[in-house]
This record gives structure tokens, C-alpha cells and sequence, in this order.
């Protein structure tokens, strides 16, 4: 660790009076058993503070207009401006939160000359594997004297923290404690239009969920009552989604997944497992084999995503961030829709839950350059406390039960997704960590064929990219 710029004395004291300020709770004396005689020093006597921000955005919403990833004008925005406040006055300084569209290619040029642009990042995670290892980053277990990652209600769950692994160490953290960021970055939900559904004689999947009737075998029967054609064109389709997406859904809601195998962290392909051989034949079933007529053949994601909203399709798979959140077109322009488990495989029992994510679109860290490395990691500890209203998970989950969706039965299928989510390694190891899924729809090899042609490249990142990260997540969080 660098030597650091702010004594560990002072760090008890500002923080102290953080929590002072930002406490929903009642004040209590607090006795210190320290002797500060000759310590004048609290607080970073006005120290600017840069947090750099930049949020993705494929669908062309404007992203500059916001603080902390909160829209302006929501009430999220103005609990996250009134934090900044709070942490500037408690600690003594000035936080300059600013965006910048040209992030990804500032940084790096930035810091391959020896200037980091900012002293806080608050970026999608996309770039991360080739900035870990470039030792563009701090880790985080250097800034233990601040930072606790396994409280992961306020930094994230180690599944979700996986992809900022790297060899020993963990280079990020997610502001797990504020509502709506963190539960905007998985993959790849099922949402159900109700109306929808409902005016084509569809059952209600939330009921067929409670029943334990919602699998794979009764999900193609209401893809095809879902499905209206009249003469040789389809008015409304069963089913949409970028395939990829959909395949890796349908890998996962039948156990398998690719660096765990029932459910515990493998060194060695998850895909390799037979519950892929079930899930390749399933997929095929749907894109291009008996049930391809109820499949919307629109392939990009944002037609997906736009088909949905139209009203041509009554089930699709898509990008939470599509859904809520500040790129999230579903929300805004579908009056009535579902979020749904993805349903079950045979090789699982009814009820079982898997997920998705490639990257974390909000992902918090600091450039290992910075002079205020230590400033910043406690200002970042401060800023990212849970907002009063919102205490705990539970106290976020109320909220966006209440704010986002129709049922509470959505809220806990998102969020039963959303936590059981593994990455797909698609930023760390290349689009090849997700060649089985992603072509497993199309080829014409039998799954075991399929597999077996891409076990050499799946070998080889396990021993190189995707082993780096596995080794950082058994080094910070075990085996399990």
C-alpha cells in the first residue's frame, strides 16, 4: 500500500463525523479512548476530490444529465446531491462529480502517461480485465483501513464482484446500498405483456410460476397460444430476444452455467456439464426447429427491445437496464408487463433461478496513480452509505417493489435473478466464452460435437483470462 496522505487518526475522526451527519439514527455520546494531543488535523482542509463518470448507453438515451447515475429532477438525484454535500462538509473538502462521454480512451491514455484523469471512477466495468491488468487500478484490499468489500449489502455480492476480480486481489466495488444501480446491470429477465397476453387467451405466468407448472414444456405451449397469425403473417409473435441472450438464459435455468457446476465455483467448464446437452437441444427448438413460427426473428437488441414495446411480442428477453433505470425504455412506454424467472429446465427442480450478467454498469474504483488514494477511498465509504430512507436491501427492495413494478411476485423474480446472476466472462475472456450458447442455436452439430469443438479455446481461457479472475475471486472470497 502507498504511504498514505491522511493519518489513520484522522480517518476515525472524520469519519465519526460522517456518520454524524449522515445518521438517520439518534445521537449518542461517543467516548474515544485515544489521546489526540498534538493531532490538529481532521478532515482534508479542502481537498478536491474528481469522481469521473460514464454510463453506456446503447439505445440513445442522454446519460450526461445526471448525478451518480440518478436522473436530474428524481428524488434519487437529489438524495445523492445531498450526500455529496453532507460528505464535503463532514470531510472537509470539495467533490467534483463530472461525466465524461470520452471516459474509456481518457483514462487510458491518461494513465499510460502518468496522469489519471480523476481520483474516483464510477464506470461500467466493460474494460476492466485489460485495465487489472495493466495496473492501471488500486486494488481494494489495499484500502482495507476504509473499505470493508465483504459487506455485501453496501459493496455487492462476491457473484456480482466477480468480474472485478484479477489474479489476488479485487479492483471494484457496486453501490449495492443505493436503490435501482446495481439491480439495473444483469441479464437478461423475461418480461411478459400482460394486456398482451391476456387479449390472445394467454395464461398468467406468474400463476403458472406459483402452481409449479412454469418449465420449459409449458412455456412452448404458451409461446404458442401467444402467437397470432393471420394468412402467411404473423400479427403478434410468442417470443423475442437476441439469441444470445435467450441461449444463455436457457443454459442457466437449467443449472448450467460457465464457471459453476451445481452452483459451485469451477476451474473447469460449466458448459461441459450435461445439462448443456439439454439446453442446446431447447434452444434449437425455439430458433429454428418446431417452435421457430412463434420466435420474432429480430436478432439486434434494441429491435427486441422495440418490438416488445409495439405490442408485437408477448414474451421477451432483454437487458434489466432496458427495463428500469435511466436507459429504460420498457418501463417508460409498456403499460402493463411481468418480470419472469426464466422457466425451468428438466435437470433442475421447478422453481430454480439463474441469471446472467457481462458486465456491471456501475462499478465504483480508483486509478492507482492518484496522491489521494486514501482522501478518496474514505470519501467513497461515506458517499456510498445507505441513503436514510433507504437503510438496508430490504428497505430497496420496498421502494422499487413500490416505484417499479405492477406485482410484488415481479420484484422478487427480478431480484432472485438479479442474485443469482454469474458472469459470462464476455468482457474479461472475448466473445469466445460465450461461443456454446451463442451458436448452439444454429449449428447443425449435435451438442456433443458442439461442445467438443470448443473445449481446446474454452481450456485455454480457463488457463489464462478467465483463470486470472478466478484466482482473485478464491483469493478474496473462497471457494464457495
Amino acid at each position: 500500500m502507498k504511504k498514505k496522505t491522511v493519518s489513520v487518526l484522522s480517518f476515525v475522526l472524520a469519519a465519526f463525523m460522517v456518520a454524524s451527519l449522515i445518521s438517520c439514527s439518534q445521537p449518542q455520546e461517543e467516548i474515544f479512548d485515544l489521546d489526540i494531543s498534538g493531532e490538529d488535523v481532521v478532515g482534508f482542509g479542502g481537498l478536491e476530490l474528481t469522481i469521473a463518470s460514464y454510463f453506456d448507453s446503447t439505445n440513445g438515451a442522454l446519460v450526461d444529465e445526471n448525478v451518480l447515475g440518478y436522473g436530474i429532477g428524481t428524488g434519487l438525484a437529489d438524495h445523492a446531491t445531498q450526500r455529496i454535500a453532507d460528505v464535503e462538509k463532514a470531510l472537509d473538502c470539495k467533490i467534483n462529480a463530472i461525466y465524461m462521454s470520452n471516459f474509456n480512451s481518457a483514462f487510458t491514455f491518461g494513465m499510460s502517461v502518468g496522469t489519471a484523469p480523476c481520483d474516483i471512477m464510477f464506470v461500467p466495468s466493460m474494460s476492466y480485465y485489460s485495465w487489472m491488468k495493466a495496473g492501471y487500478l488500486s486494488s481494494i484490499s489495499s484500502l482495507g483501513d476504509y473499505i470493508d468489500y465483504t459487506d455485501s449489502e453496501k459493496w455487492g455480492t462476491p457473484m456480482l464482484l466477480e468480474c472485478l476480480c484479477y489474479k489476488d486481489d479485487l479492483y471494484g466495488l457496486l453501490p449495492a446500498a443505493w436503490p435501482d444501480l446495481v439491480y439495473s446491470s444483469f441479464g437478461y429477465p423475461l418480461v411478459a405483456s400482460m394486456n398482451l397476453i391476456s387479449a390472445v387467451a394467454g395464461d398468467d405466468p406468474r400463476e403458472l410460476y406459483e402452481q409449479g407448472l412454469w418449465t420449459w414444456e409449458t412455456f412452448s405451449e404458451q409461446i404458442q397460444k401467444c402467437t397470432v397469425v393471420e394468412g402467411t403473417e404473423t400479427k403478434i409473435w410468442g417470443l423475442g430476444g437476441h439469441t444470445p441472450y435467450l441461449s444463455e438464459m436457457f443454459f442457466r435455468s437449467n443449472g448450467v452455467s460457465l464457471t459453476r457446476i451445481k452452483d459451485k465455483l469451477s476451474f473447469t467448464c460449466g458448459y461441459y456439464e450435461p445439462g448443456s446437452f439439454n439446453a442446446i437441444e431447447y434452444v434449437r427448438t425455439l430458433r429454428s426447429g418446431d417452435l421457430s413460427h412463434t420466435y420474432d426473428p429480430t436478432n439486434d437488441v434494441l429491435g427486441v427491445v422495440n418490438n416488445f414495446c409495439d405490442g408485437l411480442v408477448c414474451y421477451s428477453f432483454n437487458p434489466a437496464q432496458y427495463i428500469y433505470g435511466t436507459f429504460g425504455t420498457i418501463s417508460k412506454e409498456v403499460e402493463n408487463f411481468a418480470i419472469l424467472r426464466t422457466p425451468a429446465g428438466p435437470d433442475v427442480d421447478p422453481g430454480y433461478t439463474g441469471g446472467v450478467y457481462h458486465a456491471m454498469n456501475y462499478t465504483i474504483s480508483f486509478p492507482s496513480i492518484t496522491d489521494n488514494i486514501d482522501a478518496a477511498a474514505m470519501a467513497v465509504d461515506a458517499i456510498f452509505e445507505p441513503f436514510d430512507e433507504y437503510p438496508s436491501f430490504d428497505a430497496i427492495k420496498e421502494y422499487m417493489t413500490h416505484n417499479n413494478f405492477f406485482d410484488k411476485r415481479d420484484a422478487e423474480a427480478f431480484f432472485d435473478i438479479c442474485l443469482n446472476s454469474s458472469y459470462n466472462y464476455f468482457y474479461t475472456a472475448g466473445g469466445g466464452a460465450r461461443s456454446i450458447p451463442e451458436n448452439a442455436p444454429s449449428s447443425e452439430k449435435s451438442a456433443a460435437e458442439l461442445i467438443d469443438g470448443y473445449r481446446n479455446i474454452m481450456d485455454e481461457m480457463f488457463a489464462t483470462s478467465i483463470g486470472d479472475t478466478l484466482n482473485g475471486y478464491v483469493a478474496m472470497f473462497g471457494e464457495e
